[in-house]
Parts: C-alpha cells; sequence; structure tokens
C-alpha cells in the first residue's frame, strides 16, 4: 500500500489520495470487470470500474445503510459492476434519461457546450466504432437486458431502472450507502447532489465520475459543497469521493 498524500485540488479543499487494494476484491468481481470491457458496455477504463467496485465492496463491508444510486447509466457496464458487489435485498436505483443527454445551461463551459455541439449533431461515435448510446433507439431494455445476461435480472436483483430528466425522476424516499454521479453537465449534477446529499447515511459515499472532465460537473460540486467541508471527506481515488463524516 502506498503511503498517504494530502495535497490541495482545485476545490481548494483539503482532498487525500489512498490507493485502492485491489487484491481485496472478490475474484468474482475482478471477473466481472474484465467482462465488462470485453462487452464494450462502459465508457470508463479497467481501473475507473475496479475503483467502484471496491467503493462499493467498502460501503457493503461496513454494514453503510441505504440505497446504491446511480445518476447517467449509458451502457450499463458501471451498473453491472454495482449490482455484482451489492447484496439481493439492497435495493439500487439507475436513472439516466435512456437516450439524447439533455443540452448545458449557461453554467456549463465553452468545454462542454463544444461536446454538445458534436454529439447534437450526431458526429458522437461510440466505443470502438458503435453507434453512440445517445443515439440508440431502445436503451433502457438494452441495459435491462444487459444486467439480465450478466447475472442481475433488475426484478431478481432489487434493482429499478428509471427513465426521465432527473429534476423530474430523481425522488429518494430511504436512505443512500452509495451514489455514483455520471452526469456531465453543470444542472444535472446540481440536482443529483440536492437530492442524493441529504439523503446520504454516515459512511455513506459518492463517486464524481466527470469532476476533471467537465467544467460545469467541476462548478457544480465545487459551490455545493463549499459550505459543507466539515461534514465530509473528500479523497480523490481513480475519481474523486466525498464521504459523510460519521459522527456518531
Amino acid at each position: 500500500m502506498l503511503p498517504v498524500v494530502v495535497y490541495h485540488g482545485p476545490m481548494s479543499l483539503a482532498l487525500t489520495l489512498r490507493p485502492f487494494a485491489w487484491g481485496a476484491l472478490n475474484p468474482d468481481v475482478t471477473g466481472m470487470v474484465l467482462a465488462v470491457k470485453r462487452l464494450r458496455i462502459t465508457y470508463l477504463t479497467f481501473a475507473d470500474l475496479l475503483d467502484l467496485a471496491e467503493a462499493a465492496r467498502t460501503t457493503e463491508a461496513a454494514g453503510v445503510p441505504g440505497a446504491f444510486v446511480e445518476a447517467g447509466c449509458a451502457l450499463g457496464g458501471s451498473g453491472v459492476i454495482l449490482a455484482s458487489v451489492k447484496t439481493r435485498l439492497r435495493p439500487m436505483f439507475m436513472f439516466d434519461t435512456f437516450g439524447m443527454i439533455p443540452p448545458p445551461s449557461e453554467r456549463d463551459g465553452v468545454d462542454v457546450h463544444a461536446r454538445y455541439s458534436e454529439i447534437e449533431a450526431g458526429r458522437s461515435k461510440g466505443i470502438d466504432g458503435e453507434t453512440y448510446y445517445g443515439y440508440r433507439q431502445n436503451l433502457m431494455d438494452e441495459v435491462a437486458n444487459t444486467l439480465t445476461a450478466l447475472g442481475h435480472p433488475p426484478a431478481g436483483d432489487n434493482i429499478q431502472l428509471v427513465r426521465g430528466l432527473f429534476e423530474h425522476t430523481l425522488h429518494l424516499e430511504g436512505p443512500v450507502a452509495l451514489a455514483h454521479l455520471d452526469c456531465d453537465w453543470h444542472d444535472s449534477v446540481r440536482v443529483c447532489l440536492e437530492r442524493i446529499v441529504p439523503r446520504l447515511s454516515p459512511g455513506g459515499r459518492l463517486v464524481i465520475d466527470d469532476y476533471d472532465a467537465w467544467s460545469g460537473c467541476r462548478t457544480a460540486v465545487d459551490a455545493y459543497f463549499a459550505d459543507k467541508r466539515q461534514d465530509f471527506e473528500f479523497s480523490v481515488r481513480r475519481r474523486l469521493h466525498i464521504i459523510r463524516r460519521d459522527r456518531t
């Protein structure tokens, strides 16, 4: 295990870099990561998926109460990994438009608007030249079928796929143990934080996929947590992890 390194990142927050112990993962989970990459159903790298799997494993091992939540599931690969780690009794919600990504707002930067222009014009390419997921007609069925084919049928594994814009659909009634936010633009990220963080259990965590990728995501995270720093630990793994401190 490498030593802990504390540094100040772009959020001007004290961030802690702690490499995960990949060997702690169940071999079946590591095999599932390999399968997900081989099937080309995720944009995340192998290391990113291991990072997410270990976050889920740590959450399960600690007995953190609440649901697993994914906001932005694309082709479903990262959702498969979460499903392969969680217990079947733990609920999991996968929120997505299951279609075209919504447009950015004035709170997003030029990088985001340039990327959206490419998507909107139909020029975005999928993984290895396949059809971009946002252009597919039956994406929700594809994701459900993928989960089933890989041994995690939604009905049997307590998984609910929820289609629509986050501001219309993301309404949670119980606690959240782990949330994977892969929703790119400022307004989507902000809605997810506003709806999820108040329900995040002590010891629960957020994995923010796009903090270093898109300016709008970074702006939304920085602004939301500006007055909440004392209640959370901010750690850089493969992605930004935000963990609610247990004050009990």
